[in-house]
C-alpha cells in the first residue's frame, strides 16, 4: 500500500470507527442496566422504588441510542414494566402503615397520624412516596436523625427499634442518679457564674456541663477524640423523660424544676429542649432548670 493509499484508508476509518465504538459502549451500558433490573425484579424483598430507579436508568440509556437502532421493542417492554412497577407502588402505599405496625409488634411503639406524617412512639416518620424514601425525626420533627431511607417497612421498623433500644440501653444510670448528676452540674454553673442556688439556668448550658462531668479520667489526661464520650441532645431529652416519668425531682433537700419554654424559644435549639411526656410522643419544650431548697 502506497503512502497515498494508506492515508486514504486511515481517513475513511476515522469516521465509522469512533461511531461504532461509541455505539458498542452504549449497548453494553444498556445490557448491564437490563441485567441489573432483572436481578432486582427476581430478588425477594427488593424495594419497588429500587426497581423504579433502575427502569429510569434504562430509559435514559435507550434515549441516547442512535435512531438506527430499533427502539420500539425496548419501549414497549419499558412501558409494560412501568405499569407493573406503578401497581406495586400503589400496593406499597396502601399496605405501608399496616406492614409497619406489624413489623413493630412487641416493640412498645404505637403508630399514629396520617401519611405522609406518622408518629411512631417517640419518633416521627415523614414518608415521600414519590421519591421512595423516608425521614426519621426525634419527637414531632424536632431533631432529624436520618433522611433518604429506603421506603420499606421491614427495614424502617428495624431502624426504629434499634434507636429505641439504644436509648434504653445507654440510659445506664437510674433516674435518681441522673437527678444527682444534674444537681452537681447545676451547682457548678451557679458557682462559676456567681449565681445563687434557685436561679434558672438554660438546659443547654447544663447539657454542656454534663458532657464534661461524664468524661473518663483518660480523657482529662489526654483529651483525644477517641477517648471522648458522646452525650447528644436526644439522649439528654430521653434521660429527662425517664426522670419525669419516675418523678425523681428530689435531690437531698433540693428539688428540681423544669421551666417551660415560651413559644419563641421553641424554635431555637440553644434556648429550648423538647422532652417527651409519654411513650406516645406527646412532649413539652423546656428552656430552664433550677434547684430550690426548702420549697
Amino acid at each position: 500500500m502506497t503512502p497515498v493509499e494508506l492515508g486514504l484508508y486511515l481517513e475513511i476509518m476515522e469516521g465509522p470507527l469512533p461511531l461504532l465504538e461509541g455505539l458498542a459502549g452504549q449497548l453494553q451500558l444498556l445490557v448491564r442496566r437490563l441485567k441489573a433490573y432483572q436481578r432486582l425484579s427476581t430478588t425477594p424483598g427488593t424495594s419497588v422504588y429500587q426497581r423504579a430507579q433502575a427502569l429510569a436508568e434504562i430509559q435514559q440509556a435507550v434515549t441516547v441510542l442512535p435512531e438506527a437502532v430499533p427502539k420500539q421493542p425496548l419501549r414497549e417492554w419499558h412501558q409494560a414494566e412501568q405499569a407493573v412497577v406503578q401497581q406495586l407502588k400503589d400496593d406499597c402505599r396502601f399496605q405501608f402503615v399496616t406492614k409497619l405496625i406489624a413489623e413493630l409488634e412487641g416493640a412498645g411503639m404505637t403508630v399514629k397520624g396520617q401519611l405522609p406524617l406518622l408518629r411512631v412512639g417517640l419518633f416521627t416518620v415523614r414518608v415521600d412516596f414519590d421519591a421512595g424514601t423516608a425521614s426519621i425525626f426525634w419527637g414531632p420533627e424536632i431533631e432529624r436523625l436520618k433522611t433518604g431511607i429506603t421506603l420499606e417497612p421491614t427495614g424502617l421498623a428495624k431502624l426504629l427499634r434499634r434507636w429505641k433500644e439504644s436509648l434504653e440501653s445507654k440510659a445506664a444510670v437510674s433516674p435518681e442518679e441522673f437527678a444527682r448528676r444534674l444537681h452537681t452540674g447545676y451547682q457548678r454553673i451557679c458557682s462559676l457564674n456567681g449565681l445563687n442556688e434557685g436561679t434558672r439556668v438554660f438546659l443547654i448550658d447544663l447539657l454542656a456541663e454534663l458532657v464534661l462531668l461524664m468524661q473518663p479520667p483518660s480523657f482529662r489526661v489526654n483529651p483525644a477524640r477517641e477517648k471522648f464520650v458522646e452525650y447528644p441532645r436526644i439522649r439528654f431529652s430521653y434521660d429527662l423523660f425517664r426522670l419525669k416519668r419516675a418523678a425523681a425531682f428530689q435531690v437531698g433537700t433540693a428539688r428540681l424544676r423544669l421551666h417551660v419554654a415560651n413559644f419563641a424559644a421553641t424554635a431555637e435549639k440553644a434556648k429550648a429542649l423538647w422532652v417527651p411526656d409519654n411513650e406516645e410522643g406527646a412532649g413539652t419544650h423546656y428552656s430552664y432548670i433550677s434547684f430550690t431548697t426548702g420549697a
